[in-house]
């Protein structure tokens, strides 16, 4: 992938994140059903959380760095 590419989706990665906890979608899965005892509302919660978490470390390991190369000192001589 370009790096254009990866930023977009490192872009699309955070809004949907955002989106994705808004009151509207976590109320979607507020159902009387529970995984191991625990409702459903929060193991959404909770699994859209690592997956933010683990999409923000992929990110940071494939994105390149944004530093500016370094300043070349004039050279003596010439």
């Amino acid at each position: 992938m370009t790096r254009r590419k990866l930023v977009a989706a490192a872009l699309f990665l955070t809004a949907f994140g955002a989106l994705a906890y808004l009151p509207p979608l976590v109320l979607l899965f507020r159902l009387d059903i529970r995984i191991m005892g625990v409702p459903i509302e929060t193991v959404y919660v909770f699994a859209l959380w690592v997956a933010l978490v683990a999409g923000a470390c992929w990110f940071s390991r494939v994105l390149p760095d944004d530093r500016p190369p370094p300043e070349r000192k004039p050279e003596a001589g010439r």
